[in-house]
């Protein structure tokens, strides 16, 4: 199992089994920071039966250690658990549990998962390891093979895991050996606690009892029970039997068919193959000591007789691939002092059969390989499509998030052109009536001089300017004011609707000041830009107009007189109806910032008979003139609001009398109203 972090390109499982540890103890937002650290751009998980590069996996490893404050061999070594358990979740479980009745036994067959894996998982370079019992202490010595230095933790993750989880029992596993120049392995010893010698003890105390199998089978056989060689070969056509100098003594009838070189006794055993597994160095004595191990070999180029083969086959020898895999296992033959090499092609279709010149007939009936090449032909096709479909899915995935975003641009894009209430009802079908609200504020802007503006300027700078003026507006409208539409130089927004308020005046009295504010900071011909801004309160009719380009529409005399307080309204100014400015002297509608001024003139608006009063508005400035224009009725007297030149207090000083001036607070003179009013009334 360690083996699939070590091939020189990872499959994707590696580093999801990497995602679910940090994700599992750590957290998503703790894997999302360590993907970000590392530039692994990966949106959602890793695909399992896709290739990665190496890097990426250890630039995950690194900076988890940076982040989780762990170092590499303590990440590692909880991977190597995480990875097992991995394993068991992704139907792995049976076989991990039928692959050996102890400890020792299911390390010695990894080699053998690996090995069937491979064919499975194309490219991957799987390590090896050997399993044997020390009888000085009775600890098992796990030899650790691998073509990578620095992951034998993961080793240690793993036997623990493989321990407590399937063998219930709990071990310490040391580091004996590590991997250096001279060496090519690295050693493990794996002690049992206490607690678990003694149930081992116990289980070695009943099997003495009955005999160990060997002792049984040896006890059946009969000593006048021979084979000839000609039988055995023809019973095991795939195997091969050597002696201590590496002398091949006999070969199998089918393997000696393809390997024709096999009967020249000029050429050794290690003259005709490459040792694949295990990682050792090949001779009699180190066939010895693996002999509970899984050998896999394969020939030199070269050797493999492909005179017989077909013409579907010719792109087989063209990409230098003619080369038989054999897989089996040594047994040491004690009366002739010689190793047996029982074997079968490791073939995993009838393509391979067929491009090493074997036929189904070459392999015994009672050799599993037949089930398993034309099992494999139906295992191909699902396979292939269990990679299409996780493909597959990934890509549905992207397209679902890209979808999600842009379903987000267009919801945006539909809220700016239509209430967020109207557009979900839209959306959903329905249809939305027109709806009367007794009370809003309308605001309307202009931009000062744009028609000289436009006649002096080029058109880009024109669409420039606008732009830039009607971003920055709609970057600070606020959630209970909403912007109906722009028109030229126009921009119209309103408070109060779609949801009903009762500060609908102040809120759209706020945005006007912010918008002054703005537009100070945009220049058009080296000048800032001004707007002339107009504002009135009263009720109106809205709803959607149209339906290919549905608009949200406002309807009544209040949108017409609003528009005339803006086009007759002073240059550079917010422009107030009365009606507005009395609802922003009501206490919920009050601000400290508001700061009001009337207009000594009445002013005439087209389709109203009496010319109306306005004021104007201002943001409270203490370093600023403030100015209060009032008109008494009775008097027809107006009164100035302004700051001494040597205090920031205001005055109030009688434009034509030579009163002494009176010292007020520094407030807003909306608020002192009664008092501005009990004053003007002892001077008349």
């Amino acid at each position: 199992m360690a083996g699939y972090y070590d091939s020189e390109s990872k499959y994707g499982f590696i580093n999801y089994a990497l995602e679910l540890l940090v994700v599992r103890k750590y957290g998503q937002e703790t894997w999302n920071e360590i993907k970000k650290k590392a530039e692994v751009d990966i949106e959602k998980h890793f695909l399992l039966r896709m290739i990665y590069d190496d890097q990426v996996t250890f630039d995950l490893v690194n900076v988890a250690c940076d982040v989780l404050g762990l170092s590499q061999n303590e990440i590692l070594e909880q991977f190597g658990a995480m990875f097992f358990k991995f394993c068991q979740e992704s139907n792995y479980d049976k076989i991990l549990q039928v692959l050996g009745g102890s400890l020792k036994d299911f390390l010695c067959n990894l080699d053998a998962l690996h090995d069937h894996l491979g064919t499975i998982y194309p490219g991957m370079r799987a390590p090896s390891f050997r399993c044997v019992e020390r009888s000085s202490d009775g600890a098992l010595v796990l030899y650790y093979y691998s073509y990578r230095i620095g992951l034998e933790h993961i080793v240690i993750g793993i036997v623990k895991a493989v321990a407590k989880k399937l063998h219930n029992c709990q071990v310490d596993v040391v580091i004996e050996k590590t991997r250096n120049e001279t060496g090519d392995h690295v050693e493990f010893a794996i002690h049992m606690k206490p607690t678990e010698i003694s149930k081992l003890d116990k289980r070695k105390s009943i099997m003495s009892l009955i005999g160990t199998p060997n002792d049984l089978d040896a006890a059946a056989m009969s000593e006048d029970m021979l084979i000839g060689s000609s039988t055995f070969c023809k019973a095991f056509p795939f195997h091969i039997m050597f002696d201590r100098d590496l002398n091949i003594q006999q070969a199998g009838t089918s393997v000696a068919r393809v390997i024709p070189h096999m009967l020249n006794q000029q050429f050794k055993f290690s003259h005709l193959f490459d040792l694949v597994r295990p990682q050792m160095e090949f001779n009699f004595d180190s066939v010895l000591s693996h002999i509970n191990t899984v050998f896999v070999l394969k020939t030199h180029d070269g050797f493999l007789d492909v005179s017989q083969l077909k013409s579907s086959s010719e792109i087989f020898r063209a990409n230098n691939q003619s080369v038989l895999r054999l897989k089996g296992q040594m047994l040491y033959i004690k009366e002739s002092d010689v190793m047996l090499f029982l074997c079968s092609p490791s073939v995993g279709n009838l393509d391979d059969l067929q491009g090493r010149g074997l036929y189904l007939s070459d392999i015994p009936i009672h050799d599993a390989t037949r089930d398993l090449i034309l099992l494999s032909e139906q295992f191909k096709a699902e396979y292939e499509l269990t990679q299409k479909l996780e493909v597959l899915t990934d890509e549905l995935q992207n397209t679902y998030r890209k979808l999600e975003e842009e379903k987000r641009r267009t919801d945006q894009l539909l809220y700016s052109i239509l209430p967020p209430s109207v557009a979900k009802e839209l959306r959903q079908g329905g249809t939305v009536e027109a709806k009367k609200f007794d009370a809003v504020t309308i605001l309307f802007s202009g931009i000062v001089g744009f028609q000289k503006i436009c006649q002096d300027s080029e058109p880009m700078v024109i669409v420039k300017l606008l732009n830039d003026i009607y971003t920055a507006f709609d970057d600070n409208i606020r959630n209970d004011v909403y912007k109906v539409e722009t028109v030229g130089d126009m921009y119209m927004i309103v408070g109060g609707l779609p949801k009903r308020s009762n500060t609908h005046a102040k809120s759209v009295a706020l945005m006007a000041l912010d918008m002054i504010q703005l537009t100070q900071r945009i220049k058009v011909n080296d000048q800032p830009v001004k707007i002339t801004i107009g504002i009135h309160s009263g009720e109106i009719v809205a709803g959607v107009v149209g339906k290919k380009l549905p608009r949200y529409c406002l309807f009544g005399n209040t949108v017409n007189i609003t528009s005339r307080t803006q086009t007759t309204g002073a240059e550079g100014k917010i422009n107030l109806t009365e009606v507005t400015h009395k609802l922003l002297l009501q206490p919920q509608c009050q601000d400290s910032s508001f700061c009001f001024t009337q207009r000594e003139d009445l002013v005439r608006m087209k389709g109203r008979k009496e010319p109306m009063k306005c004021y104007f508005l201002e943001r409270h400035n203490k370093n600023k003139a403030v100015h209060l224009i009032m008109r008494n009725s009775s008097a027809n007297r107006s009164f100035l609001f302004k700051p001494r030149e040597s205090e920031s207090s205001p005055q109030f000083t009688p434009p034509s009398h030579g009163t002494p001036p009176l010292t007020l607070p520094m407030e807003c003179p909306f608020k002192t109203e009664k008092l501005l009013q009990s004053v003007v009334n002892k001077l008349i």
